[in-house]
């Protein structure tokens, strides 16, 4: 395909030469905007306008010779070179190289041969552009799956996932889990429009998100008003039961900013369990990090069992973290499915502690 509308710019020294292939360009169906004798003036002319192919002669008048001003070209803009020349020697090729042109022209040469070099310049650079650009389209688009990937899962988990294309089941010797719930939260839905509601529930898991993040912890999944985090997993770490409490009690706080200062009136039961539990992916078009096990189970039947607005953990629990919060022993209750199990209300951090995060 001949493009015939596309813009040439001469860089040649010698007046009769430009004149003549200037001439020839136009017949062709060329456009010629300019001819430059140096390679100063090449760079003054791409300042204000662009050309779609530049014919650069490598001897110029001035300072820059063309493959110096081809060089500088490069750094700047995104323009394909093809050169003129009389010099077929091997280190004036080889500087040449250097500066990619996208063809060469030796000096004679014909109209078919600068129609035909032109062309495939044209082309070759088109193609080199459509590449470039769909290049960092498929780089954007793994940044933004990398992105989404970290979002849904834990940091260690997407390595793994990238590197093996699954993740394997883990077993866990003592992980720290908790549940939320609202109470009442089915009356409250049934009062708020569905935009305010979403409102709400967003500012507050929001702000837990952001808690969790403070406390290294991991959010597991949300399910309508309920929120799941897991503390000691998929690292392995030793103070999970203490921060994970910690969270729990400025994630109480949170909600009880939002019902002083917002529509939304409704107190939230938290618990927490401490135990072993495993830990993988489940799914094959939609992955889910998830967790089983009777830890799993207990901390949500402590958060079932728990008054609204207090925090409900086991004695599990509460052995891994009665000296830095102040707790109230509730006593030994009976749990569907697990028999009795002692609990405590957490009331809040022990002053030696209040400062530590």
């Amino acid at each position: 395909m001949i493009n015939k509308k596309a813009k040439i710019l001469i860089a040649e020294d010698e007046s009769i030469i430009a004149i003549d292939i200037k001439s020839t360009l136009e017949k062709i169906g060329y456009s010629v905007p300019e001819i430059a004798i140096s390679g100063e003036k090449v760079i003054e002319f791409l300042s204000n306008s662009k050309p779609d192919l530049i014919l650069m002669d490598i001897s110029l008048a001035g300072k820059l010779d063309g493959i110096e001003t081809a060089d500088i070209i490069s750094r700047k803009y995104d323009l394909p070179i093809v050169y003129l020349t009389a010099l077929t020697n091997s280190e004036t090729l080889k500087r040449a190289r250097v500066t990619e042109p996208f063809g060469y022209l030796l000096k004679p040469f014909d109209e078919r041969n600068l129609h035909s070099t032109i062309e495939m310049a044209l082309y070759k650079h088109k193609v080199d552009s459509e590449l470039k650009k769909r290049t960092k389209e498929l780089e954007m688009e793994k940044i933004k799956t990398d992105e989404l990937l970290h979002n849904i899962f834990p940091s260690e988990i997407v390595k793994e996932l990238k590197a093996k294309g699954f993740v394997s089941p883990k077993h866990y010797d003592s992980v720290s889990i908790l549940f939320t719930d609202f109470d009442n939260f089915t009356i409250l839905a049934s009062k708020l429009s569905a935009d305010n509601l979403v409102k709400e529930l967003n500012h507050i898991f929001t702000n837990f998100d952001f808690i969790i993040d403070k406390y290294e912890l991991e959010k597991l999944k949300t399910i309508g008003d309920s929120y799941m985090i897991a503390g000691g997993l998929p690292n392995v770490t030793n103070d999970h039961s203490y921060k994970i409490t910690k969270a729990a009690i400025e994630m109480q706080e949170v909600v009880n900013e939002v019902n002083e200062k917002h529509d939304f009136s409704c107190k939230m039961r938290v618990g927490i369990h401490t135990g072993p539990c495993v830990a993988g992916i489940v799914g094959t078009k939609k992955y889910t990090y998830d967790v089983w096990g009777d830890t799993v189970n207990i901390a949500k039947r402590l958060e079932s069992n728990c008054e609204p607005g207090r925090i409900n953990i086991s004695r599990a629990t509460y052995n891994l973290v009665k000296d830095k919060f102040d707790c109230e022993y509730r006593g030994c209750i009976e749990v569907k499915g697990k028999g009795e199990i002692d609990m405590y209300f957490v009331k809040a951090p022990k002053p030696s502690t209040v400062n530590i995060s």
